[in-house]
């Protein structure tokens, strides 16, 4: 079945086509609960905000329930990969 989830990546400022970060697996994953429901297996979101060091992110779960997450930014950004020059 499958399985939408919710990544992270950090775009350089100056230049947007450049990845300077990125996850190497997903930062919110469906659980339990949100295996059921219209679009089941399914978290995601329409954006994120941050609140002092808090990344506050809205989601919607398995069409059926909203929630928020909150997560550190700096565990966030201490978990992001750079990516290998091609």
């Amino acid at each position: 079945m499958r399985k939408y989830c919710i990544g992270a990546f950090l775009l350089e400022h100056d230049d947007p086509t450049k990845d300077i970060g990125r996850l190497p697996e997903p930062l919110i994953k469906p659980n339990k609960s949100e295996r059921e429901g219209y679009g089941p297996n399914v978290v995601y979101s329409r954006g994120s905000l941050l609140h002092g060091r808090q990344l506050i992110i809205p989601c919607g779960m398995s069409d059926y329930a909203t929630t928020f997450a909150t997560v550190p930014l700096d565990e966030v950004l201490a978990a992001m990969e750079r990516p290998v020059p091609v």
